[in-house]
């Protein structure tokens, strides 16, 4: 491969608010990922649905003018696995009853924008551990206890959810807002790539976006890039599939 990078995000426009990574591991092996995150009609990932993830992880790979360069011209690649993830406890009517706590990706403790999930089971092992604690201080293990369970991961960060599920709305009506993100993220360097990396991991709520010292140059860069982009035409469009 002809990656140099420890990893990377790439939005293309055809599947947001889905998108693609690559992570280089420590042997210089390459973790390839196509997301697709639900977003608009229903059953549709924005423009796109789950039909389309072959086509469109086949395509990255062959067409796709930053990953197939990344990944160079004939990568050695195991086959195309997939598995569904549960978004934002979708399908989960309750995450406690009697003598049960369900914690992390069972319980759908997924951020509904990024697919990110690590950060937020950790954060629900350790309310499920606090409650536990409780409980066998007690000796009561019914619902009334194991529901101290659910107010504590809602208040920690399951009322982001529907936010994040707001964002990615937002992201593929108007892609510009990601654009405006990592032309700042290029202007600021690693002062706003931390940012965005705590927000993006769940350690940071969706919120922390509307704080001045986050929205304000983030806006200006909206500001710019619709002057660049629709006013001077100065800043191309160079994500465009190769024939």
């Amino acid at each position: 491969h002809k990656t140099n990078f420890d990893g990377v995000c790439f939005y293309p426009k055809w599947s947001l608010p889905g998108y693609a990574a690559i992570f280089r591991h420590p042997n210089d092996e390459l973790n390839f990922c196509y997301y697709l995150i639900p977003s608009g009609k229903e059953g549709m990932c924005g423009d796109v649905s789950e039909a389309d993830l072959a086509r469109l992880h086949n395509d990255a790979i062959t067409k796709d003018p930053f990953i197939s360069a990344a990944l160079g011209p004939n990568p050695k690649m195991e086959r195309m696995r997939v598995a569904p993830l549960r978004l934002g406890s979708q399908g989960i009517t309750t995450t406690y009853d009697d003598h049960m706590i369900i914690l992390g990706d069972a319980a759908g403790h997924i951020d509904p924008l990024t697919g990110e999930g690590i950060h937020t089971a950790m954060m629900s092992g350790k309310a499920g551990a606090e409650t536990l604690i409780d409980m066998v201080a007690t000796g009561d293990f019914t619902k009334q206890s194991t529901k101290e369970y659910a107010r504590r991961w809602w208040a920690r960060y399951g009322h982001d959810f529907k936010m994040s599920q707001l964002m990615a709305d937002t992201v593929y009506k108007y892609p510009i807002l990601l654009d405006a993100c990592a032309s700042e993220m290029q202007r600021q360097g690693d002062t706003m790539m931390a940012k965005w990396a705590e927000i993006m991991t769940c350690m940071q709520p969706k919120t922390y976006f509307l704080q001045p010292h986050v929205a304000v140059p983030l806006g200006i860069s909206v500001v710019r890039e619709i002057f660049a982009q629709y006013i001077f035409k100065s800043k191309p469009n160079r994500y465009q599939l190769k024939a």
